[in-house]
């Protein structure tokens, strides 16, 4: 079973964690060549697309300056 929780950088450049991405939103991990989130409004249409970061330090690694909303 691929891991769901982890992170992703949002369209403003903060870290979010997918199990909380904020008011009305929610996310799904994908799989497309690489693991990815999709971010959905209360309308169920994807708003954004980000990488998926199964840890902090993941997203540190990847050169990415940690700032968690």
């Amino acid at each position: 079973m691929q891991k769901t929780k982890g992170f992703f950088v949002d369209w403003d450049g903060k870290t979010r964690r997918t199990d909380a991405p904020g008011s009305g939103l929610s996310c799904r991990v994908v799989e497309r060549g690489h693991t990815g989130v999709d971010v959905f409004d209360a309308d169920d249409f994807v708003i954004h697309e980000a990488s998926f970061f199964p840890t902090l330090e993941a997203v540190t690694a990847a050169g990415v300056v940690v700032e968690m909303v």
